[in-house]
């Protein structure tokens, strides 16, 4: 019989910096991917020496381990079957940011403690969205100078600022008793994305937004187009021109992707199981029609499902999409409750926003490639599944 100890003499030790690199991980996931990382790394392992000192092995969850095990097998083997499989192996390093998915769900101890850690992240998203507005206010935001804010490139940036207002939203509207600054940091966070002019993150957000107003008054949902309007008449000259140019079909940026996903199709064709391997375009590029020359000059897909189609093949592409199937029929069997698996409803619905954000967003750009977004998407979607035990006795006490 399995003993548990959870009185190890370094128990102590090992949860204060499970709580100091969670800690780490939230406020500088919105400044430095390194720092970020380190905070990961040391999580980790704690949480991992924690539970072997412990002898607690069976009490470790592992919410959605299926799917996301498949995605990881069918990554192998798209490097193992690859055009060159030296070339394609590097970017499986990036499995590991899996890992804080059910770090975060097996480290973060209670409800309270969940709740400080997403209150943490907005304050560390308003800081960043405070310092993009500067940056925006300095110099006329054009194509040419987007706001870049915290990050080396304006797409991760928006990428960032789409998930935490999506989260902060979902608190804001359905958190009871409700917490008025949320909205300020919302409106401050929305200000910053649309300076960054990046249509996908603003997509995104559209998406969860309407997500949370169905959710929390249905009724509501006709003010969005009048919030659009305003947007269109207000905003500046860079931002009406990006907000124009979603409806023309006739613009570069779209032709550019279309002109890539049907060269990614191509690809696809003639590597249907398990694809042509991670980078597998800078390879095989030359062997395929380019007339518009968008395919030499990007490589990227500009879409996450054509991209893992590309790289993984139907195999990699049915078993990613399969997460997110899994995903929210978890979420949706905890929005029924009460129950033993219940969660708070803006846990789950600020959860299932970003994420549909996120996939929204991943029709015109290869987020999920993208480490500082994934890496935040992950920790974001942990939380409906983290502090289980303090959710059971909130719902058992209402």
């Amino acid at each position: 019989m399995l003993v548990i100890d959870s009185t190890h003499r370094w128990t102590p030790a090992l949860d204060r910096v499970l709580t100091i690199s969670l800690i780490l991980f939230v406020v500088f996931s919105m400044f430095s991917i390194s720092i970020t990382q380190i905070a990961f790394a040391i999580g980790t392992v704690a949480w991992l020496t924690k539970v072997s000192l412990t002898q607690s092995w069976k009490r470790v969850r592992f919410p959605l381990g299926i799917p996301f095990l498949l995605f990881i097998v069918a990554c192998i083997l798209a490097v193992v079957t690859a055009v060159d499989p030296g070339y394609s192996v590097k970017p499986l390093k990036k499995l590991l940011q899996i890992l804080i998915f059910f770090w975060a769900v097996n480290s973060i101890r209670d409800e309270r403690q969940r709740d400080f850690l997403v209150l943490l992240l907005v304050v560390a998203g308003c800081a960043a969205a405070s310092y993009g507005i500067y940056q925006g206010l300095l110099t006329p935001v054009t194509t040419a100078t987007r706001v870049e804010g915290t990050m080396s490139i304006y797409m991760t940036f928006a990428g960032i600022l789409m998930l935490v207002g999506l989260v902060a939203l979902g608190r804001f509207l359905l958190r009871k008793p409700r917490e008025n600054w949320l909205g300020v940091a919302v409106l401050l966070i929305i200000v910053c994305l649309l300076l960054t002019l990046t249509r996908q993150a603003w997509l995104g957000f559209l998406t969860g937004l309407i997500f949370l107003v169905f959710v929390w008054k249905t009724r509501l949902l006709w003010g969005i187009p009048i919030l659009l309007v305003l947007a269109l008449l207000f905003a500046p000259a860079g931002v009406k021109e990006r907000m124009h140019s979603m409806v023309d079909l006739t613009d570069w940026t779209l032709q550019s992707r279309l002109a890539l996903w049907q060269g990614g199709w191509q690809v696809f064709k003639d590597y249907p199981l398990t694809g042509c391997g991670f980078r597998c375009m800078d390879l095989v590029h030359t062997n395929y029609p380019d007339p518009t020359g968008y395919i030499k000059k990007y490589r990227g897909m500009h879409n996450n499902f054509v991209q893992l189609a590309v790289d993984t093949g139907l195999l990699g592409l049915t078993a990613w999409m399969s997460i997110w199937a899994c995903y929210f029929l978890a979420l949706f069997k905890r929005a029924r409750g009460p129950g033993e698996n219940s969660s708070p409803r803006w846990v789950i619905h600020g959860s299932a926003a970003a994420v549909l954000g996120f996939l929204a967003g991943g029709f015109f750009e290869v987020n999920f490639y993208d480490s500082e977004v994934a890496m935040l998407l992950y920790f974001i979607m942990a939380l409906p599944f983290a502090a289980e035990k303090s959710d059971k006795e909130t719902l058992a006490k209402n």
